[in-house]
């Protein structure tokens, strides 16, 4: 008996249905096989940079990837559990990567992005951290708050015997130089720390028979003799003269005369030296109660007021014997020496 029409239909639906069901599974089939090993490797734009912070994960590094990359990444993680642990910073992929070879690549750490950071000369906490902040390095006052730490005063001072035992500050330890500093770290204890072992490094360890010897003559102790230093930098640019004007403050300060040094004083008002104007000096100087103002305070100021180089610190350590007691600048920067207060005077009246 031939079979009917509905049988016949029947056949052919169950027919197409299987056809169906096949080319699904064929589709799918191919799929799976482009999302676990087409492309082999997964492949990063140029120069990507992706920052960890603390509680990232690896799926920090999804995000540049296509879901087919992070498909097959994740299959990897499934049978290869040992994820490096992700240090914070910067971390730069480029190109393509095997599995294997990304999470080699990400073992290594984040990459290090240094800065190069200047300290000139004769600037104090208060121009450093002036400076740190408007370059956008540092919270305004953060390197004055370390720099003036008791606490971290007190650790350092275990490292460094140049310390005075009454120190309040770091001023005038901290070297000017150009430093190069990790910008992911803590950049003030980087910074501090380089220029204290720069100090060490430079001055402390090759003069340290000299400080003694100052001492012996001058009685100055290794942190008055950088008081005097801080002063000099500040009071004279010409390293050919700054012998000579260490010569004039020693003779000062044995004969119990005042130093007379005006830049002196703004140190006591905490704020960078810019502030420090012939207005704003002429206004304070006769303030008996700041204890930076040498025109009216006898022997030193209480701590330095800036950081000198060594160059200055070795003209305070070899000062020039002389008989001058006064020196002043004219319009030009031209130094003039006297012995008298009279030829002082004269020298007012000729270059002034």
């Amino acid at each position: 008996m031939a079979p009917s029409f509905w049988t016949r239909r029947s056949k052919k639906q169950s027919s197409g249905t299987k056809i169906v069901i096949l080319c699904s599974i064929i589709v799918l089939l191919l799929l799976w096989l482009r999302m676990a090993r087409w492309p082999r490797d997964m492949l990063f734009p140029a120069g990507t940079k992706i920052e960890i912070v603390k509680g990232d994960t690896i799926a920090k590094f999804y995000a540049p990837l296509s879901k087919a990359e992070v498909f097959r990444l994740k299959r990897h993680l499934k049978t290869h559990p040992d994820i490096p642990t992700l240090q914070e910073g910067t971390y730069v992929v480029s190109g393509s990567y095997t599995a294997e070879d990304f999470l080699t690549h990400i073992a290594k750490g984040p990459e290090k992005q240094f800065i190069s950071y200047t300290v000139l000369e004769g600037r104090s906490i208060y121009d450093i951290d002036d400076d740190l902040a408007k370059k956008g390095h540092i919270q305004p006052w953060a390197f004055i708050a370390y720099a003036t730490n008791p606490d971290k005063i007190a650790e350092l001072s275990k490292r460094y015997d140049f310390f005075d035992e009454h120190l309040v500050s770091l001023e005038g330890f901290l070297y000017p130089d150009t430093y190069y500093l990790d910008d992911w770290q803590n950049l003030v204890k980087q910074l501090v720390s380089i220029q204290l072992n720069t100090f060490k490094k430079k001055v402390r360890e090759p003069y340290a028979a000299d400080f003694s010897a100052l001492q012996s003559t001058h009685h100055l102790s290794t942190y008055e003799t950088i008081t005097l230093a801080s002063i000099i930098e500040k009071e004279e640019k010409n390293a050919d003269n700054k012998p000579t004007v260490a010569g004039i403050f020693f003779n000062r300060l044995q004969q119990g005369m005042l130093l007379g040094a005006d830049i002196t004083l703004c140190y006591a008002f905490k704020q960078p030296y810019a502030t420090c104007t012939p207005s704003l000096i002429a206004k304070n100087v006769s303030d008996t109660k700041n204890p930076y103002n040498t025109r009216q305070v006898g022997w030193l100021p209480p701590t330095p007021i800036a950081n000198p180089n060594r160059e200055t610190i070795k003209a305070v350590l070899f000062s020039k014997q002389t008989s001058y007691l006064f020196y002043l600048h004219d319009k030009n920067g031209g130094i003039h020496y006297a012995k008298t207060n009279d030829e002082h005077n004269k020298n007012k009246t000729q270059w002034l």
